[in-house]
Formats: C-alpha cells, structure tokens, sequence
C-alpha cells in the first residue's frame, strides 16, 4: 500500500494540470496579499498638500492645516513690494520676505517666545513699521546668498511643519491695468492707491518674465491635493499663476485642484465677486483645466461687523456661494471666523486687511474631509 501511496503521488505530482492549478493559486494569493499590502499602506499614508498664495490668507489656511498628519508644501508669492517689505526690498535689493514670514509663522511650532519674536513688529523710532521676521529673513539671505537657503535655515530655527517654497528667485514685480488704461507698476498700488478703488482692475501681468523654482513644480507634481487660495486674487494668487511654469504644472499634475473663496471683496478689486468668479478666475490661468472642487463660505457676520466692514468698503462686499451651480462640485459651509482681526497700530498697511476673515480650523477640517474621499 505505501509503494501504491507514493506511486499514485508522484503522478499527480508530475501531472501537468496538477503543476498549473498549483502554480495558479499561488499567483492569485500572492497578488491578493499584494493588493491587501498596498491598500494598507495607502491608507496609511500622509497625503501632499499644495497651497498657493500669500500673505493673510495662506498664513489662516496653513495655521489650521499644520494640526493634521499631512506633508504641507506652501508655494508662495515674490511679487510683495509694500510697506516694510518694501522698503528692505528697495534698500537691500533681498527678495520680499513678508508672505514668506506669515506663512513660517503659520507652520512654526518653535516656542511662544520665538514665534512672537519672528512676527514681531516695531511701534517707534526709525524702525517703526518693520517686522522683525522680515529683518530676520533679509539678514539671512545675505548671509547665505539665496533666498530660498534663508528661508529653510529659518525653517529649521522655527521648526517649522511642512514647506515654505518661494515660488520663484526671480525679480518679481506686477503690471496693474486699470479699466481707465492707466497701468502702475507695482503690487503696493493694489493696496494704496485711491485710483484702483475707483477705475477697478483690468489686468495683471508681470512687468519681467520670471520662472518657477523647481521645488514649486515638483511640488506640483507630487500633490495629492492642490489648494489655491483664499488670499488676495491680484496681489497673491494671479501673480503666483503668471511664473513661467506653474499654469502648466497646475494643468498637467494628478492632483485634484480645490479653490477656497474668500469671504469678503474689496472694492476696485473684487467687487461683485461671488465665489464662481474666485474659480472662474484662477481657470483663466488653468490652460483649460477646470477645478475639482469649490470652498465658500454660507455663513454671514453679525449686524454690527457687516456694517464696520460695508462702511470701509461699501456695500455687496460679502462674497456669495450659490451651492445649487452644478458647474463643479461646491462645498459651501460656515467658514467664518467667530473673532474679528484687529490690526497693529504700527501696520503700515493695517487699512488694506480684511478683518473678516475664515476660521482656520474649520476651513482645514473641511479640506482634509474632501482629501480623505481619494486618499
């Protein structure tokens, strides 16, 4: 009987549709096993977060992102040439540091102490007006010959979560066409001069052609999610949209692209804004890609703050998100700050900041809802 046993075994063994059954369901266990692996390590892994913009707006979204396991990379505008930015970038002929040190401040989880020194800013003397941050990153470039060295060095003094990334090293400075045909040359005339509030914008374009840093675009690249905005659309976003290299970049990444709108316009600027106008905008720059997704506000400030804001501004300054446009999908919630920003007296430029502004917390929460539904 064993002799039989082994006989009869040996033949199946050798049997060739034996062999191939055998060969078969090891192949589709181990593809099994390699799909279950991959699967967890997806969904354990840290997705790549993209802003673009500058200034308030990227220091609120970024303040609230920071919270969450994610890699952040905050792409940033160089064409700032206002207030004290714009004195050490005249003066010292350094690239403008002030977005790049509100976004730092945003990621920066270095002490209270150090935090409040990096944002400080001087109420007397001479130095009135100037940050201590923006001095910081001057003073660093010049010691270590390139901007984008200086900021990591202050990355690294912060410890900072995430990436701040200059979105280029060239000399960036801003064409503003106002709807009169009168053309300035300059970001600060957004923001200071009474001819844009009254003739509007027309367009905005670089005065020099500049290219994008390369850690921009691979940033780009490698995104899961890419979000544009909130911030000022002339100021921060649009100038970010003209370096050479980031409207392909947008156009041709994986990555999904969401548009947060701002809560309030400013006049001469965004006036009539509703929120698909803040998309319909940033598409123009797009190469013909539209957006995946829509963030506005539905929330409306008390009585008391819409009439401080109207009188500053005038009215039909709140932006509008009409969720029931099925142009791309919207996610119209309560974004709304509960606490009004009040400015420093020693902010030159305190007068042009909205004090109206979005919850950092729950404009993140709803950004890392939305990355989780593919992620």
């Amino acid at each position: 009987m064993p002799i039989i046993a082994i006989t009869i075994s040996s033949s199946i063994i050798v049997n060739p549709r034996f062999i191939h059954c055998i060969v078969s369901t090891y192949c589709f266990l181990f593809n099994k096993i390699r799909c279950i692996a991959m699967d967890t390590v997806k969904n354990h892994r840290q997705p790549h977060i993209v802003t673009i913009g500058g200034g308030t707006g990227s220091f609120v979204l970024l303040s609230g992102l920071k919270e969450f396991p994610i890699h952040i990379s905050a792409i940033v505008s160089m064409a700032d040439d206002g207030g004290s930015t714009g004195v050490l970038r005249d003066n010292l002929g350094v690239l403008p540091p002030g977005d790049v040190r509100q976004c730092l401040a945003a990621l920066a989880r270095a002490t209270p102490e150090v935090r409040e020194l990096f944002s400080y800013r001087f109420v007397q003397g001479d130095m009135k007006g100037h940050n201590a941050g923006n001095l910081f990153l001057s003073a660093l470039e010049k010691i270590t010959g390139s901007f984008p060295k200086a900021v990591a060095v202050a990355g690294k003094i912060l410890n900072v979560y995430g990436r701040v990334l200059p979105v280029s090293e060239g000399n960036m400075r801003l064409l503003v066409e106002l709807n009169n045909g009168i053309v300035l040359e300059g970001e600060s005339y957004l923001d200071d001069d009474e001819r844009v509030r009254e003739h509007g914008v027309r367009d905005i374009s670089l005065a020099y052609p500049v290219t994008a840093s390369a850690e921009a675009l691979e940033a780009i690249a490698k995104a899961d999610l890419v979000v544009i905005g909130p911030g000022d659309v002339h100021g921060s976003i649009i100038p970010n949209l003209l370096v050479g290299g980031i409207s392909q970049s947008l156009h041709d990444t994986p990555a999904r692209i969401a548009v947060v709108a701002n809560v309030t316009n400013k006049k001469g600027l965004t006036g009539g804004f509703n929120a698909h106008t803040y998309a319909a905008t940033v598409e123009k720059h797009l190469r013909g890609r539209r957006i995946d997704v829509l963030v506005c506000n539905t929330a409306e400030p008390s009585k008391e703050l819409a009439q401080r804001y109207e009188e500053q501004e005038g009215k039909g300054m709140f932006v509008l998100c009409d969720t029931h446009k099925n142009t791309t999908r919207i996610i119209g919630e309560d974004f709304l700050n509960e606490q009004t920003s009040e400015s420093v007296e020693s902010d030159t430029l305190a007068h042009t900041r909205s004090f109206i502004r979005h919850d950092s917390r729950k404009l993140a929460d709803v950004i890392m809802r939305y990355i989780k539904e593919y992620v």
